[in-house]
């Protein structure tokens, strides 16, 4: 979710969540009935880095932007865990041990609230979409904004996926239909531009 070619066809709406891909592993267990006390929610550790990498990848391929992801795992692994002020916060969902989603998310300021929370990603591999999967992982993370006294959640949501019926479905705002507020981005080379000049 964060870099996308053409901003105008990404909306944004106050809480997020996109979806995954599946591994090989799992690739017969749609045409299963999914046990959800088998499914487990909890923080991602620095060894699920390469697994949530992975995940981006599917994601990135869903939204039709293959190009875009630039980070690799060890980069997950050093802005996340190895660092004394880690700059996200990420929860998966696994089925046996495999992680099949996750969730990531970082803190932000709103000069009207206050401290806010931003929802970079939230995905689930295909043969475990719409089985609440998503839902849980989205409240982890409202509970976490909750607790941290978070005035807010944002998202992006792009404008051709069919998750924002759910998003609106559970209260969320579409800030660009309701208020007019587009994002926009400066691209490093952009960044590098105006930082030298």
């Amino acid at each position: 979710m964060d870099n996308y070619k053409n901003t105008k066809s990404r909306e944004i709406l106050p809480i997020a969540c996109p979806d995954v891909t599946l591994s090989t592993r799992f690739s017969n267990v749609g045409t299963m009935e999914l046990n959800m006390d088998k499914v487990e929610i909890r923080e991602a550790k620095r060894e699920d880095c390469f697994a949530i990498r992975t995940l981006i990848q599917e994601l990135a391929d869903y939204e039709k932007m293959p190009n875009e992801p630039k980070i690799d795992y060890k980069t997950l692994e050093r802005d996340g865990f190895d660092t004394k002020h880690p700059l996200f916060i990420c929860y998966v969902a696994t089925v046996d041990q495999q992680i099949i989603g996750y969730a990531l998310a970082y803190y932000t300021y709103s000069t009207w609230g206050g401290r806010a929370m931003y929802l970079e990603d939230l995905y689930i591999t295909p043969n475990f979409r719409r089985k609440r999967i998503g839902i849980k992982l989205l409240k982890t993370i409202a509970k976490k904004a909750k607790n941290n006294d978070c005035c807010r959640l944002d998202f992006a949501v792009l404008k051709w996926n069919p998750a924002q019926e759910f998003y609106k479905s559970i209260g969320a705002i579409n800030l660009t239909e309701e208020t007019g507020w587009h994002q926009y981005r400066l691209t490093k080379a952009v960044l590098e531009k105006l930082a030298t000049n």
